[in-house]
């Protein structure tokens, strides 16, 4: 009986398992802006969309790469990547900037409500937005993230949160 009792909760978990394995895949691939999907495994999905920076010097940087994402709906902005906590703890402060617009101070991987920031990238009268840190040397890092292409690439962020729902 208790090796009936085993195989049986054996099956029941393999059958739930079976095809809900955690996933991440890009649905949408734009020259500058990607929408990705995030599976957790038990059916749930979310969507956002990431862009790279581009950088001066051809290559990923040697501290490893940083990202812009934005979440929809919530419209949340993010900035994450590579060894980013320890990149930011010794920085004195971070901004985001969208074209000439008002800066905005940023926290790395610590959502902010975007809408406002969303609403000005779309409103496409910049062509980039600016995320400056500053080390308190004289020269801040700079990473810039391009902007054509966003409003496309935002429009099927919509689509994958609808198709995920």
């Amino acid at each position: 009986m208790k090796n009936f009792i085993c195989i049986a909760a054996l099956a029941v978990v393999m059958v739930n398992a079976q095809g809900r394995e955690p996933f991440v895949k890009t649905v949408y691939k734009g020259k500058n802006w990607s929408v990705i999907q995030v599976g957790t495994g038990d059916g749930a999905t979310q969507c956002a969309l990431r862009s790279a920076p581009n950088y001066l010097e051809p290559g990923t940087p040697k501290y490893g790469s940083v990202f812009l994402e934005v979440s929809y709906p919530s419209n949340h902005i993010t900035l994450s990547g590579e060894n980013l906590v320890m990149y930011f703890k010794i920085s004195k402060r971070t901004t985001l900037r969208v074209g000439q617009g008002a800066a905005v101070v940023i926290n790395p991987e610590v959502p902010i409500p975007g809408k406002a920031i969303v609403d000005s990238m779309l409103a496409a009268k910049s062509k980039a937005v600016r995320v400056e840190i500053d080390f308190d040397t004289g020269d801040p890092s700079i990473h810039t993230f391009s902007l054509p292409g966003f409003s496309e690439a935002y429009t099927a962020l919509q689509g994958c949160a609808a198709r995920g729902k």
